[in-house]
């Protein structure tokens, strides 16, 4: 019996695209302009002033003619412009530094130098300890990576009980991959057995370095010229023997179907990634190895409080990120595509004015 699925699953950034077009060129260049008019107050809430922007990609984007990037996204780090007189019971201030708790739509409102926010559940504020480039990522890529390791958590413990050696694979060293080694390494660093082991794989060998650095076990290369059984069996020998998580950011048919090919029994898949594919699993096997494949969900909002607070108690650090002008947008996606940066990418707003906090 064979299962056919759309994975449909949010890009934070771009992990590992093995299907690039160089010719190709995006569309709509990302303009500043100052003209917009700022928005209304709305009724009991905030009105914010943007500061610090994720380097985004719209859901399932790939690099393609008639896509382009899409800004402020859903990470939006800044400071309260305003406050709503009639705002009920709650302590914002002219400039306080926020973070935002978007949903995935908002991201295709566009460019916004400020944004209205009438749920103030929504509007976060962020320590002094914890930078507004810092605090950008924490509503999406970290938010995405802490809710995979927290998905595979209760997993792993449970397989503690019987084996004597876990192995936990990531895929992708971009920077959703590497918040999720910087949060894993944390978080598995809490349980009382230390037999588990963090692989991290990708198709550049300098994102691989990068996640050593971050301080992963080991990595694998996953050169995608390479024949597909060598790429498996060199898996297998660098976890000796296979993996029982996957964290898959990418998501393709390809990374699906090796997975399944190096999981263990009793595995469990997460995927999330940046493709709207369609994969073919076999069902009969899955049920005979007690496998699992489980969506990456977006986080909550209390899990994005307890990621502000492990960030700000300098319990997780951030991974690998550069700042970047606004004004240089378009050459920052350009070189996102074409992996020539590594890690976060982190675009920053230089108001004329600015608000004392």
């Amino acid at each position: 019996m064979i299962m056919r699925s759309a994975l449909k699953v949010i890009m934070l950034d771009n992990e590992m695209l093995v299907d690039r077009h160089p010719s190709h060129d995006l569309c709509n260049p990302f303009e500043v302009s100052s003209s917009l008019a700022m928005p209304s107050m709305p009724k009991g809430g905030v009105l914010v002033r943007v500061q610090c922007l994720g380097a985004c990609s719209p859901e399932g984007q790939i690099k393609r003619k008639d896509l382009h990037p899409i800004l402020p996204g859903i990470e939006v780090a800044g400071v309260v412009q305003d406050v709503c007189p009639s705002i009920p019971n709650r302590n914002f201030s002219t400039g306080d530094r926020v973070i935002l708790y978007l949903d995935e739509d908002f991201a295709e409102t566009g460019y916004q130098e400020y944004i209205a926010i009438d749920d103030t559940e929504k509007c976060i504020q962020i320590p002094d300890s914890i930078p507004l480039e810092v605090a950008a990522m924490l509503p999406g890529s970290a938010l995405s990576a802490y809710s995979a390791v927290m998905k595979a958590k209760p997993h792993i413990e449970k397989l503690q009980e019987v084996k004597s050696g876990i192995n936990v694979l990531i895929v992708g060293a971009g920077g959703l991959g590497l918040w999720a080694v910087q949060l894993a390494n944390y978080m598995l660093s809490q349980f009382s057995q230390t037999n588990i082991k963090l692989f991290v794989s990708d198709n550049s060998i300098d994102k691989l370095l990068t996640a050593l650095d971050h301080g992963c076990y080991d990595v694998i290369h996953w050169n995608e010229e390479d024949h597909e059984q060598f790429i498996i069996e060199r898996t297998l020998e660098a976890c000796k023997g296979g993996v029982d998580v996957v964290i898959d950011f990418v998501s393709s048919p390809r990374t699906v179907h090796r997975t399944l090919k190096v999981l263990n029994r009793e595995g469990l898949i997460l995927v999330g990634g940046n493709t709207m594919s369609e994969v073919s699993i076999n069902l009969n096997v899955l049920a005979a190895k007690q496998q699992s494949i489980v969506g990456i969900p977006k986080g909550s909002l209390k899990e994005l409080l307890e990621l502000v607070d492990l960030v700000a108690d300098q319990k997780v650090k951030p991974p690998l990120f550069s700042i970047h002008n606004v004004e240089d947008a378009n050459q920052v996606f350009e070189d996102l595509y074409q992996s020539r940066i590594t890690g976060r990418a982190i675009l920053k707003i230089n108001h004329s004015q600015t608000v004392d906090n």
